[in-house]
């Protein structure tokens, strides 16, 4: 194998011939390319002690994907929009050739994101999410569940689960759920019980370098990492949800904000009507004919 960093395209099916001209450019750069599709995995092992990059080219699934893949390395993450919202992807693809030369020359920053780590019994390794770690009942029925955090009690409800969400999560299954979004440059984790029974039962924002302990007092779960079901547990069973590695994410001087994605992606803090808050003129004409205040 070569000793000449590489950059590595993990994509989303389809998306070979738009990857192109990007991989074209990483070897203008001097960069070996190599592409992930069918067997990212394996790919990363073939070539990753020599990645400077990998690109993730899909929506924000690819991102996820290829952030699971890389934080462990050590190797740094550009996400291309290619999917419908993109909220965690930088880079459109026209100007992903562009953003390949700028990240040659340098011309780049990194911006830290951490993931959690969960221990499953039969796997090998640690269990990594990015956005977050769901307990969830497995119907319809409520299960009572046990949150103790570094071994203090949060708090047991009643409820369909729980997420636990890193930073970056909040903006996904925690945020549907009425927890807040966190700017991913705040080291935090967010709590949200799912539809608890108690009034009180809000989401609670904790500092991410601390474990988290959910215990199933009552019911069957299942305990999904990003979307992917990977653990069953009934009366008795817990899981704990530690601090796992962290990723880097590379950003240029004009990567949208995390202020500017709420606004773009989730219209968060724009009227429905930008003339709701404009002053009423009183001289206007009535639809009577007249002036306001006049008979």
């Amino acid at each position: 194998m070569s000793d000449q960093a590489s950059i590595g395209f993990l994509l989303h099916p389809g998306e070979q011939v738009a990857a192109q001209a990007a991989i074209a450019r990483a070897r203008a750069c001097g960069f070996e390319a190599w592409t992930a599709l069918e067997d990212p995995e394996g790919a990363m092992r073939e070539h990753g002690a020599s990645t400077a990059l990998l690109v993730t080219l899909g929506g924000d699934g690819t991102f996820l994907y290829g952030a699971r893949l890389a934080a462990p390395l050590g190797i740094p993450v550009v996400g291309v929009n290619r999917g419908r919202l993109g909220f965690l992807n930088d880079v459109e693809i026209d100007a992903l050739p562009g953003a390949i030369s700028r990240f040659a020359a340098g011309d780049y920053t990194t911006q830290r994101r951490a993931l959690l780590e969960i221990s499953i019994h039969d796997a090998d390794e640690p269990v990594l999410a990015i956005n977050e770690i769901v307990v969830r009942a497995r119907d319809v029925n409520v299960v009572r569940l046990r949150v103790d955090v570094d071994d203090d009690l949060l708090g047991a409800f009643d409820a369909d689960g729980v997420v636990v969400a890193t930073a970056t999560g909040s903006t996904a299954y925690a945020l549907s759920a009425g927890g807040p979004p966190v700017d991913p440059r705040v080291r935090a984790v967010v709590v949200v019980p799912l539809a608890a029974h108690a009034v009180i039962s809000r989401p609670v924002v904790i500092p991410e370098q601390l474990d988290v302990r959910v215990t199933v007092e009552r019911g069957r779960v299942f305990v999904a990492a990003d979307g992917r079901s990977v653990a069953w547990l009934a009366d008795g069973g817990s899981v704990v949800i530690r601090p796992g590695p962290e990723l880097e994410v590379v950003r240029f001087a004009d990567s949208p904000s995390f202020n500017s994605r709420l606004r773009q992606k989730f219209r968060y803090g724009i009227p429905h009507r930008d003339l709701l808050f404009e002053p009423v003129d009183d001289d206007l004409p009535s639809a009577q004919g007249g002036t306001r205040g006049t008979s």
